[in-house]
């Protein structure tokens, strides 16, 4: 019998189902109930008891599972009245699980079922903001599962749980809990499943999960973490499913993002705003075999950045802004089976992607920009999935050896009629695999008597790559800007063999800079390599129009460079702090330094009159300003470099104007609020109308909803 619920447990309760499959939810909760129902069954066999029926309680409980008994009700004295009825009941007609739905409910006292006997418990009300210490003393058996789901409590009920040594699994999921600390957790030294999925946790303590030495599954997803809390757990060394899905983890995904976690094997990163994907990433999960990073913001995929992920089997990269993917960022994934690309802005199906895939079976390229499959790219392959729809194919000459491929491929025929051509127009809709090879055909122009239209002349670029520096640490690009209307700048683009490689977000404004037509940008050299070519793009947003303007340079060898761009800093900020004594500190931050003589006045004016000035360096451009007289003050700062100096001013308050001028706002606040509150008053009386009487005895009496999914869950993972 051990061995019999043992090999179901492992099959169902922690079932490696795939992230990319979208029934896996589904899938998993009906194996579950399966389980558990040929292992009541077969328990009740080998213990050759009666058949069990359902206990009579009260009117509100019922028996939807075997050993399993459902109740609702209103108030506290719903737990006395069940627990009454339970201590009576004869082994024979013992109950397993107890799901309780009560109403009114803000508090669970206790002892709440002392002296009954039970393997796993779900109360809920809505409305449970607190658990007593007490409120689980007593029980007869040691409780193996506990599901609070759907109250209202804001921390983890320590002390309640703390006399639950024996619990297996632990369910605190759409709650409202904020906070994790460091005693969260502890007596629960056999806890292997935590559920504290859709609540409000932003912060977790370093050791909130260090005392539960056998956790396996971890579900975090729908809360509010960022990569700074997740990064620094630590205890978690046994876990093996861990779900970070619809948080906001952002920026970079890199070898220091996530703790190490050396038997994780299930990892979904899914619904987040994480940007890339860095050298190194995963690096201490050794055993990871599935990872779900879809619906992010991932443009780039670095160089070997799955080198410490070797070990995949599924990943799951759709919906993302992936443009290209270059061999080397998938080299290292050789024990990969299924890929999931779609949803994404890959241009061509190229051997940089399948090449390093040797175990590839499943190949996912829906709804993305491809129109070019290269030949014989997938000839070493043994895919039995590969789905193209949504892709604007050139069926032309170069497609002859793809067709030929799909032609004699095993694929599902779903499979093989996604690939459907765009281009030619007399092929536009045509599903590739009905395309006899004679029509795949290119330059179809050249047998006409007519003579092709010339094309038409490149129209003339708003933007061009006018000088560049790079001294192997930064680079340096000076763009020629030609646009009458205000501009701000939008990302830079780096691409190596027609592949995005790095991708910047860029913040400036023409009105911010002296030389609108002269536009400066510095990029870290550590994505570069002296010696190779690359192509840098520019992408500007007109403040008119909103529209995109685009700039490109040529393909460029990097080299390093002793010239300078000449080009003139200006002022990006001024700061000031008036302090308590009277005194004014100022910081001027400047775009670029220069080794030319370059100088900063700053001139202190109260009420209209210059008081001090004083000239800076611009390579120390601060200063503090003290005997002032009253204020108000006026700041200028003026960068004297070149013909035409830049100026800018900001009005600081001395501390009683200030403070006045916070009274003043405060008043009027309180002022307009009591006034929209009379105009209120005034207008619902004025509008007030009586309402007809309703006679209850002709309402609908309320019927209970049911809700099966939260209990059955629960009643799957509990040891009869």
């Amino acid at each position: 019998m051990r061995y019999f619920r043992l090999r179901f447990y492992y099959l169902c309760i922690n079932p490696r189902v795939s992230l990319i499959s979208p029934s896996r939810s589904l899938n998993s909760l009906c194996c579950r109930y399966l389980a558990w129902w040929l292992l009541l069954a077969g328990a009740a066999v080998l213990a050759d008891s009666p058949e069990w029926r359902c206990p009579e309680v009260t009117s509100s409980c019922s028996c939807d599972i075997p050993h399993t008994l459902r109740c609702s009700g209103n108030g506290t004295e719903t737990f006395s009245t069940i627990a009454g009825a339970l201590r009576s009941l004869p082994p024979s007609a013992a109950v397993s699980l107890l799901d309780v739905t009560v109403q009114n409910v803000f508090r669970l006292t206790g002892p709440l079922f002392e002296g009954v006997s039970l393997h796993g418990l779900v109360v809920s009300s809505g409305d449970i903001a607190q658990v007593d210490e007490v409120a689980f003393f007593g029980l007869a058996a040691p409780l193996q599962a506990l599901g609070l789901p759907s109250n209202a409590l804001e921390r983890v009920p320590t002390e309640a749980l703390s006399l639950l040594a024996g619990l297996e699994r632990l369910d605190l999921s759409h709650n409202r809990i904020k906070r994790l600390e460091n005693s969260s957790f502890e007596g629960l030294p056999n806890l292997t499943f935590l559920d504290l999925s859709d609540n409000l946790v932003t912060w977790i303590s370093a050791n909130s999960f260090s005392s539960l030495l056998e956790l396996q599954v971890l579900r975090l997803q729908g809360n509010r973490l960022r990569i700074g809390p997740v990064a620094a757990l630590q205890g978690l060394h046994l876990l093996q499913e861990l779900d970070l899905s619809s948080n906001i983890l952002a920026g970079a995904l890199g070898p220091t993002a996530l703790p190490r976690l050396a038997k994780l094997r299930t990892l979904n990163l899914s619904h987040n705003q994480l940007g890339s994907v860095r050298r190194g990433a995963l690096a201490g999960m050794d055993n990871l075999t599935s990872l779900a990073v879809h619906h992010n913001q991932i443009d780039v995929l670095e160089d070997h950045a799955f080198r410490a992920a070797g070990t995949l089997v599924e990943l799951n990269l759709s919906h993302n802004r992936i443009i290209a993917i270059s061999g080397a960022s998938l080299a290292h994934l050789s024990k990969l089976q299924v890929l999931d690309l779609s949803h994404n802005f890959l241009r061509a199906l190229t051997t940089d992607l399948v090449t390093p895939l040797k175990r590839l079976r499943e190949l996912h390229l829906d709804d993305n920009d491809i129109s070019i499959v290269a030949k014989h790219v997938l000839d070493s392959t043994n895919l039995r999935r590969l789905t193209l729809a949504d892709n604007p194919l050139n069926c032309d000459c170069s497609l002859l050896d793809f067709a030929h491929w799909l032609a004699n491929s095993s694929l599902p025929a779903p499979d093989r009629a996604s690939a459907v051509c765009t281009t030619p127009p007399s092929l536009e809709n045509g599903p590739l695999q009905e395309v006899p090879p004679s029509k795949l055909i290119c330059g179809a122009l050249e047998d006409s008597n007519e003579p092709p239209p010339p094309p038409p002349p490149p129209a003339p670029s708003k933007v061009r790559l006018h000088g560049l520096q790079y001294d192997g640490q930064w680079l340096s690009l000076l763009w020629a800007v030609d646009s009458p209307t205000v501009y701000s700048c939008d990302s830079l683009l780096v691409y190596e063999h027609e592949a995005l490689l790095h991708s910047q977000p860029l913040h400036c404004n023409s009105t911010l800079v002296p030389d609108s037509k002269r536009l400066l940008v510095s990029l870290p050299g550590g994505v570069l390599h002296t010696g190779r070519s690359y192509k840098f793009c520019i992408t500007l947003q007109e403040a008119e129009t909103r529209a995109l303007v685009l700039g490109c340079s040529d393909i460029i060898s990097l080299v390093i460079t002793t010239q300078h761009i000449n080009t003139q800093p200006f002022i990006n900020t001024l700061e000031t702090n008036l302090t308590s004594s009277g005194a004014i500190s100022v910081a001027v931050e400047l775009s670029s330094t220069t080794s030319e003589a370059c100088s900063v006045g700053v001139v202190v004016s109260a009420r209209g009159v210059a008081v001090s000035r004083r000239n800076l360096t611009c390579s120390a451009p601060w200063a503090t300003f003290r005997g002032l007289p009253r204020g108000p003050y006026e700041v200028c700062a003026t960068l004297r470099q070149g013909s035409a100096p830049h100026v800018r001013c900001v009005t600081v308050l001395d501390r009683a104007q200030a403070t006045l001028s916070v009274v003043y706002s405060l008043s009027f606040f309180v002022f307009s609020m009591v006034l929209l509150l009379v105009v209120y008053h005034l207008m619902r009386r004025l509008f007030q109308r009586a309402k007809p009487a309703q006679h209850q005895c002709f309402l609908p009496l309320p019927q209970p909803e049911i809700d099966h999914s939260r209990y059955i869950k629960l009643h799957a993972t509990t040891v009869l």
